[in-house]
């Protein structure tokens, strides 16, 4: 089978975070990516370079979902603030 979808997969390491992500190109594709905050931190500066102002779904590091205030910077930056610090995954789609 012959697709258009190119799959880009992004991993970046710094002293307090990881940063994960997929995103899919081509005609169709849904664009996607997760971060993850590796240490607890009340807030979650995600640059995710979708190019678009997405749906945001945070879970903490138990898998539990939790809500906070989402800040869209700009296409391709949010930050999260939350009432407690915590670890977790944010899924931008």
């Amino acid at each position: 089978m012959v697709t258009d979808k190119e799959k880009i997969e992004v991993n970046i390491s710094t002293n307090d975070r990881k940063i994960s992500g997929n995103v899919q190109t081509g005609a169709g594709a849904d664009k996607n990516f997760v971060f993850t905050q590796a240490t607890a931190s009340t807030l979650w500066k995600i640059k995710h370079n979708l190019n678009k102002f997405c749906s945001v779904s945070v879970v903490d590091s138990a898998g539990s979902v939790v809500i906070g205030d989402v800040n869209y910077i700009d296409k391709g930056n949010i930050e999260i603030s939350f009432s407690a610090a915590f670890a977790g995954k944010a899924y931008l789609n």
